[in-house]
């Protein structure tokens, strides 16, 4: 039913509005007119017309040929998508659906953490919610649900803060429609920006009222921020709520700040118990990433070289700036030419209109009063946006930093607070504007010059003025019509039109910027079965593929059930980039690019099909098994299963593994084992033919088999080994280690055996421990004694002008 996926978010917003209505504030329904408006505008296709909201159409090897030479319709920038995110959401769903723990990914290269990968964001609400439908329709009701969130609670937060409707419908706009979510709306990153508002709002309710619903918010709230994908920006959102409940509790009588603190604390280590499960794992793993190595080597470059981190181009910092107030002064990814720094998602990331931005900026000039927390994002601006822009000597402030000196961009990504603060503040402005204490005309009209003369400067003095020329003049127009038009309505008297005026420049502008980086596809194009894929399908046969150049990206062979050499992902075990170096066009790339069709190294990784583009012929010693206009198929005949008994074993010694691996003929003869006391440097079977290994079962996290040895032997395989893997034999536990590098391995005696291999994720079992006393104590703590709140609170009523020191002139009832 093509319908189903827009009634479902429907039915979720519904909820929503009977749970605030019930429990906290409402939100009244022109402002959830408007809401849906600027969610079926976003993603109609996808909601209501049978659409998928991704870059489909970018997979090459799976599109048809004509298709294929069409130019591309998705958003090539989100290659991730369709190569990463997807397929772990989907790993996720196939575990979930079986009734077991997503702990391990089978189909990505020799298996890596499926559970402690936070890309799969296995525990996220938003994305949990949506498992009842499909996956590609759950992706446009996950994607409307973080926008709404974003809108909703931010538009909560500012009137809980003093402001009108109108102000706070303004604020919401331009950050929930603004760049950091709307650019990065289908990635795990988007969640955070996603929650920040609902987590600021818990904060407040649960300072003015402090109802164990209030808190149990706060626990839902920063449990979905921590399982959400993206620690990094977690962290910032982190650090911005501690901020903002310390300026609360500034203002708190002192009697009364060491309860609500308490509280507070208790909430946020219950909360940490709960993501425990999740968490643990999580920092067991990285550190064996490629992410890691290559946070670890910058820093290692920084440290012995501290004039590296002084060192920053003036035109890159210029160009972070410009970015700010004018994202396509350097062009845009979404078509194909941009010569900016890095990419729009990065670069562009804090834009929040030409409206908001005037009001923001117009924030920082004197005024009488400030509201609630203002003077907070007065100062977090412009700190957080000479962070993000990398002045000289912020690399290097950031490596000596704990916990920042792990942001693998040095912090750039900062440019979330940038965006929110610049959201918060213009909503301050328009505010007082409204209430007859805005900016004087004058100084409107200043700031307004002030930021015309900017975005000009930012599109004109562009070194390439003629890539995109059309669209650019386009972008500048409409960016300069914004601001001019937010100058006119703020220098005239405020009337009720003008609010909305206002509110409708800002949603105009950011539709215009940012709808088009997130089109809908037809569903058609999701990941098709198309007959070579068919063939994979019928054929495999618990061997592994292999595609070289773009046939079958990495990683998206997973959603057709097929495992792939390959992996695309940023936290893929380092070490098995190492193993696959010497059929690697890069081992410390994220992208996965094979060679070298016909190596040995094929032969241990259990490859049985090689898949190449139709204009290769031939393969040499692989048979050609299939070919139709979008590829070949090559058949290897040399294949070990994924557990097997290698004929002899020796140890590499001065030689590192990787080149050993890179040399060897044939991973059936000959095993590498580390050197271990009481075994020789060389090892051979008497008797080879007579011992075997069946597999009986193969599950993503289990492998059973049966084993009938003449003589002890060595149970090689080509299961990456992250320190959870467990060995029973015949029940028993036993001791495993590895061999051929990372592949888990273990010496079995003579006889006949049942070898069970279980995987665990390390620190899963202490995260479910904490995960269980976290939820006994939050039993505890919300089934208890609750002392009554000294500070009752009501739903919203139209609010007078509340200023930070000032007093509220009508209290709530």
């Amino acid at each position: 039913m093509i319908l189903l996926p827009g009634l479902y978010l429907a039915l979720l917003a519904l909820l929503l509005d009977r749970a605030l209505r019930r429990w906290w504030d409402p939100v009244p329904a022109r402002i959830w007119g408007v809401f849906g408006l600027v969610l079926v505008i976003l993603f109609g296709p996808a909601l209501f017309l049978g659409k998928v909201l991704l870059p489909v159409d970018i997979l090459p090897g799976v599109a048809q040929p004509e298709d294929a030479r069409k130019p591309p319709q998705g958003n090539v920038l989100q290659n991730d998508l369709v190569t990463q995110i997807v397929p772990l959401q989907a790993q996720v769903r196939r575990e979930i659906r079986t009734g077991v723990w997503p702990l391990w990914n089978d189909l990505a290269g020799a298996g890596m953490p499926l559970l402690a990968d936070p890309q799969s964001q296995t525990f996220e609400p938003l994305v949990l919610v949506a498992l009842p439908l499909p996956l590609p329709a759950a992706v446009g009701v996950t994607a409307g649900l973080r926008v709404l969130l974003a809108l909703v609670f931010l538009f909560l937060l500012l009137r809980r803060q003093g402001l009108s409707e109108a102000a706070s419908l303004f604020g919401s706009l331009a950050f929930g429609l603004g760049g950091f979510l709307l650019l990065w709306l289908n990635w795990p990153i988007a969640n955070s920006p996603a929650l920040l508002p609902l987590v600021l709002y818990a904060l407040v309710m649960t300072d003015e009222r402090g109802a164990r619903r209030d808190f149990l918010l706060l626990v839902v709230a920063v449990f979905s921020l921590l399982v959400g994908g993206h620690p990094e920006t977690a962290l910032y959102v982190a650090i911005l709520g501690g901020l903002f409940a310390l300026s609360r509790l500034r203002r708190r009588p002192s009697g009364e700040r060491a309860r609500l603190l308490v509280r507070w604390t208790v909430a946020a280590a219950l909360t940490a118990g709960l993501a425990a499960p999740l968490l643990v794992p999580t920092l067991r793993f990285v550190p064996q990433s490629l992410r890691h190595r290559w946070v670890e080597a910058r820093n290692e470059r920084l440290r012995a070289n501290p004039k590296l981190g002084l060192r920053e181009s003036s035109k890159g910092v210029r160009q972070r700036v410009v970015q700010v107030f004018a994202p396509n002064a350097f062009g845009n990814s979404r078509y194909g030419e941009y010569w900016g720094v890095t990419n729009n998602n990065e670069d562009s990331s804090a834009f929040v209109g030409g409206a908001a931005m005037l009001a923001a900026l117009l924030a920082f000039f004197p005024v009488s009063r400030r509201f609630r927390e203002e003077r907070l994002f007065l100062a977090l601006a412009p700190v957080s946006l000479l962070i993000a822009v990398h002045l000289p000597g912020v690399r290097l402030l950031s490596a000596k930093l704990p916990v920042l000196n792990q942001s693998l961009g040095a912090n750039r990504r900062l440019l979330l607070l940038v965006a929110f603060s610049l959201a918060y503040l213009g909503a301050c402005t328009v505010e007082r504007w409204r209430t007859g204490a805005g900016p004087k005309r004058g100084t409107v009209l200043a700031g307004a010059l002030v930021l015309l003369g900017l975005i000009a400067w930012g599109y004109l003095l562009s070194a390439d003025m003629k890539a995109l020329a059309a669209l650019r003049w386009f972008w500048m127009g409409a960016q300069l019509a914004a601001v001019a038009g937010t100058a006119v309505v703020l220098s005239l008297g405020c009337r009720r039109a003008s609010t909305l005026v206002l509110c409708a420049l800002t949603a105009i502008e950011l539709l215009i910027f940012h709808q088009p980086a997130n089109p809908s596809l037809p569903r058609s194009a999701y990941y098709p079965v198309t007959p070579l894929i068919r063939f994979l399908q019928e054929n495999a046969d618990g061997t592994r593929i292999a595609g070289l150049e773009t046939r079958i990206l990495p990683n998206a062979a997973a959603v057709y059930g097929l495992a792939d050499v390959r992996i695309s992902d940023p936290l893929k075990p380092f070490a098995y980039a190492q193993a696959v170096g010497p059929v690697s066009a890069a081992v410390r790339s994220t992208e996965h690019v094979l060679t070298a069709p016909e190596h040995p190294l094929y032969q241990l990784l259990g490859v049985r099909f090689v898949v190449a583009p139709p204009r290769m012929n031939s393969i040499r010693g692989l048979r050609r098994a299939f070919h139709d206009p979008t590829g070949r198929i090559f058949e290897r005949e040399r294949v070990l299963p994924r557990l097997f008994l290698p004929a002899s074993t020796e140890t590499a010694g001065a030689q590192p593994w990787p080149a050993w691996l890179a040399a060897n003929p044939d991973f059936a003869a000959r095993a590498l084992i580390p050197p271990s006391a009481g075994r020789p440097a060389v090892w051979t079977a008497a008797r080879p033919e007579d011992s075997t290994v069946q597999i009986l079962a193969m599950e993503p996290a289990r492998l059973v088999a049966r084993a009938r040895l003449a003589e002890e032997r060595l149970l090689a395989s080509s299961i990456y080994q992250d320190g959870g893997w467990r060995l029973l034999l015949d029940g028993r536990p036993s001791l495993l280690g590895t061999a051929d590098g990372p592949f888990l391995a273990a010496w079995l005696p003579a006889g006949e055996h049942r070898v069970e291999l279980v995987y665990r994720a390390p620190g899963f079992l202490v995260g479910l421990a904490l995960g269980a006393m976290a939820l006994a104590g939050l039993s505890l703590w919300f089934l208890g004694p609750w002392p009554s709140s000294p500070r009752p609170s009501s739903p919203i009523p139209p609010p007078p002008f509340r200023g930070e020191e000032g007093v509220v002139s009508r209290r709530m009832s």
